[in-house]
Order: structure tokens, then C-alpha cells, then sequence
């Protein structure tokens, strides 16, 4: 028998794009990934293939009273109780003619809430247009939570790095550095000191609407780590449940860096640097790793200074005060 190849090598080239966004999904997708709202496919089945690019939805409003100019295309149109009732109200000829004008503008899919009954020129007009129509019994405003929550996540931008993600103290740290350098060993000590793994090796990290920035593992590295002389372990099954975390916002960015005595390292804190991930900055650490540092210790201090910031305590600046006040003082 032949010696296999490993896999986990290749992960960064086969199965994580460096950067990439989707730019747009098929209604299929949204039907399939929206459970929930248990769709009912009333008319327009040939165009599930149809791709939505925004996450924001429409309510048509006065486009089927003829005024079409702020029809976005490419967009999910809601027809909740409203555009159904009114729809309803014209005579048919006419009615035909608006629907027939709106489903030309390069409608993604239409959504009827409420479970209503809608006209039949509605379906024959999709089915002609290949406008897939969807039905589900949720009102709009649930609704149009659901599809706004599922879109802004399938549509956001996304980069896969080479790190580990924990939560720590709450705040989501992710640790970058040369591979070797002991990222995963110190994950694995902040796990055994009670907090939680989210990735290990790649972190996969989707910016959501404005400026947040969450990170996961893939499906199927969840839970997983890799410690150098041990292998593959499973941090779930070795301690627990609560010692593993599927998705965190990062809200620190810690790279470890091999110590060098000739280079001069951070020893205030007074300089606030920013790493720019998918064009959001973070906070940012470049911390040295050398004999003797306990760089878990160091990373739950960093997690607890951090948050400690962001509630507006500064010890640094608080520090760099005082000293100016005593020296104006004298």
C-alpha cells in the first residue's frame, strides 16, 4: 500500500479562496436556505436559477401604479397584504399591464406573505418572465427579517487567514504569525485555562454590514486542532462543549513575532496600532515570543486590557496624564 498524502496541507490553497466575495446567490439558494419560511413555489419554477446581488429587499409600493423608477433589479420584491389587495382592485386588463410592466424590470423572485392569494395574471406573467414566486405564511415584517439576517450574511465579503480565533473573557482574539511559532499551543493552554476555540489554522472571516468582522472555522475543520508531534485532536470531545465556539466577532488582532535583542518592543502602550482586514481596522499587538513568556497568560491580559478600552479605561494614557500633570506641576 502507498503512504497517503496529508490533506491539512493543501486546506489554504483548496479550500479557502485568499479573498473573496459571492457576489450574489441563485433563489434556489435562498428557498433552500430559508427553512423557516417553508416556500411554496407558486408560479415561475424555471427561473430558480436567477441570482439576488443585494441584501436588501423591496416592497414594489408604486411600481403597480406605473411609477417604475425605483425598481431595484437583482433584488427579492415582498408583496405583503397591501400590494395584493390593491393589485386586486384593478380591472383585469389594466392589472395585467402593470404586472406585466414590473416583471420586466429583472425581478430576482417575488415573495407573497401571509399565505394570500394573489391574482392569477401574477402567476401567468411569471411564469412567463421566469420570476420565481414564492408563498410563505410568515407576515412581511418577519419576513423581511429573515431574508435581510440570511442575504447580509451570504452576500458579505470574506477572506480566509492563516491563525487561530479563540474567545477569550469574551472578547474573539485572533492570533497570526509564522507557522511553528506556537499559535496553536498557546489556543490550546487558553482552552485548558476555560475559554474557547473557534478556529485553529485557518479562520474564515465574513464582514458584516457596517463594520463587523466574524470569524469561523470551515464545516469541516470545526473543532479541530493540530498540535505539532501530537496530530489532529478534537477539542469538543476532549473538553467539552463549552470549550468550543463556532463563530466570534474578532475584536483583537495579536501577531507573534520571533523575539529579537537587537529590535525595541512596545513598552508603554501608548502607540494604538490598527491591522486592516476587509478594509476594517482592529486593534492590533505585534507580541514578541521568546523562553519563559507564558504567551497565554499574555493573551488573556491583552483580551482583558482590550475590553477594558473599549469601556473607556486606558492604564497607559491614564499613566501618560499623570505624569504630564506632575511635571507641569513642577
Amino acid at each position: 500500500m502507498g503512504v497517503e498524502t496529508p490533506i491539512l496541507p493543501y486546506f489554504h490553497t483548496f479550500l479557502f479562496p485568499k479573498v473573496s466575495t459571492e457576489g450574489s446567490i441563485s433563489v434556489r439558494e435562498l428557498k433552500e436556505g430559508l427553512k423557516l419560511l417553508q416556500f411554496e413555489i407558486l408560479a415561475g419554477e424555471e427561473g430558480l436559477e436567477n441570482r439576488i446581488s443585494h441584501y436588501r429587499i423591496q416592497k414594489p409600493g408604486l411600481a403597480f401604479a406605473g411609477f417604475l423608477k425605483h425598481v431595484h433589479p437583482n433584488r427579492v420584491q415582498i408583496l405583503g397584504e397591501t400590494e395584493i389587495t390593491y393589485l386586486f382592485e384593478l380591472p383585469s386588463e389594466e392589472r395585467k399591464k402593470r404586472i406585466s410592466d414590473f416583471m420586466n424590470m429583472t425581478i430576482s423572485c417575488i415573495v407573497v406573505t401571509k399565505g394570500q392569494e394573489v391574482p392569477k395574471e401574477l402567476l401567468e406573467e411569471a411564469n412567463r418572465a421566469r420570476v420565481p414566486t414564492l408563498r410563505t405564511s410568515m407576515t412581511s415584517a418577519a419576513c423581511i427579517n429573515e431574508i435581510n439576517a440570511f442575504l447580509e450574511y451570504r452576500l458579505a465579503s470574506s477572506i480566509s487567514m492563516h491563525g487561530v480565533l479563540v474567545d477569550v473573557y469574551g472578547a474573539g482574539v485572533l492570533m497570526l504569525g509564522d507557522s511553528g511559532i506556537g499559535k496553536s499551543e498557546c489556543a490550546l493552554d487558553l482552552v485548558v485555562r476555560g475559554h474557547r476555540l473557534v478556529a485553529d489554522d485557518v479562520v474564515f472571516i465574513k464582514r458584516i454590514f457596517p463594520n463587523k468582522l466574524i470569524g469561523m472555522a470551515s464545516e469541516l475543520l470545526q473543532d479541530l486542532m493540530e498540535v505539532r508531534g501530537l496530530g489532529i485532536i478534537n477539542i469538543k470531545d476532549l473538553f467539552g462543549i463549552a470549550s468550543v465556539a463556532h463563530q466570534k466577532e474578532i475584536n483583537l488582532v495579536i501577531k507573534f513575532v520571533e523575539w529579537k535583542s537587537s529590535l525595541e518592543y512596545e513598552r508603554l502602550g501608548l502607540t494604538e496600532k490598527k491591522l486592516s482586514i476587509l478594509n476594517v481596522n482592529l486593534p492590533y499587538i505585534e507580541m514578541p515570543v521568546g523562553p519563559g513568556r507564558n504567551m497565554a497568560m499574555i493573551v488573556e491580559v491583552a483580551a482583558r486590557n482590550q475590553l477594558l478600552k473599549e469601556m473607556g479605561f486606558d492604564s497607559a494614557k491614564d499613566l501618560n496624564d499623570k505624569l504630564n500633570k506632575k511635571l507641569r506641576n513642577q
